[in-house]
């Protein structure tokens, strides 16, 4: 028996050593990506500086931002914290659609890369201005003539966004983008990823049930999900991959590398 302890003592150990490489792997892929883009963006290298300087702004602030997000996603990941991973990535995937969606207007003209920015920008601003009436609501409701300053400065901010005549229409980005993009694609792609991070973000009582477990009559509480990390990994990267793609294109820059990283990170979906 001792035997048969020392041996699969050094297949677990082999094991982690194994799993810990490559997650190690996908960690510094990640930051790799980042920092390549990181530098092509601030480096004055961009191709669509015509375009009021909007397309390097969205690029930047999209880029920034994302780092951020799938920096925090991988410390999750690394703690096996997978529900929390999967609603940052449904956020992330969300910001990668509409990045996209702007960007692949300029495959037409600046002027629909315009039109499509402007829209995005006044449905953000519906969408503000839906908030702050409800939080105003509220606020009257809770404290009645109390804080009039904080109130008026809130029906000043409703009043700025009413004076734009922004219609309440929301902008379904993600439609659009997959008639134009993916209706004909049968590989795997952001939407199909964004869908799948749908009850991370908007828990209920399906994903509660899917929590639970019996043994013994007994029912065990779990604080998470089963799901693989790596897995988790691999799609968070493929959808910066789609976003880096498109950015990369546009700016005429060199994707093959990126190209021979997301050809191995995709084998890994299938192999997970």
């Amino acid at each position: 028996m001792i035997w048969l302890k020392k041996v699969w003592s050094k297949i677990w150990n082999r094991l982690i050593k194994l799993f810990g490489k490559r997650r190690m792997e996908f960690d510094e892929t990640l930051h790799v990506w980042f920092e390549e883009i990181k530098q092509k963006i601030t480096g004055g290298k961009t191709y669509y500086k015509q375009v009021q300087l909007d397309f390097d702004k969205l690029c930047g602030w999209v880029v920034i931002l994302l780092e951020n997000y799938c920096q925090s996603v991988f410390l999750l990941l690394n703690e096996e914290k997978s529900l929390p991973a999967k609603a940052l990535l449904r956020v992330i995937s969300d910001v990668c659609i509409k990045c996209k969606w702007c960007l692949k207007g300029l495959e037409k003209s600046e002027e629909e890369f315009s039109k499509r920015l402007n829209r995005w920008q006044r449905s953000s601003l519906s969408e503000y201005k839906t908030l702050l009436e409800r939080n105003l609501n509220i606020f009257k409701r809770e404290y009645g003539d109390e804080h009039n300053k904080l109130k008026q400065e809130i029906i000043k901010r409703i009043s700025e966004i009413k004076a734009l005549n922004i219609k309440k229409d929301r902008v379904l980005i993600t439609d659009e983008l997959v008639r134009e993009t993916w209706d004909k694609q049968s590989t795997l792609n952001v939407e199909a990823l964004y869908r799948r991070f749908h009850e991370a973000i908007h828990p209920d009582m399906v994903l509660m049930h899917k929590m639970l477990e019996e043994s013994g009559g007994a029912i065990i509480y779990q604080a998470d999900i089963k799901e693989s990390p790596k897995r988790l990994k691999v799609f968070c990267l493929i959808i910066l991959g789609y976003l880096f793609e498109t950015i990369y294109s546009l700016n005429k820059w060199d994707f093959s590398e990126f190209e021979k990283d997301i050809k191995q990170i995709t084998k890994s979906v299938k192999e997970t």
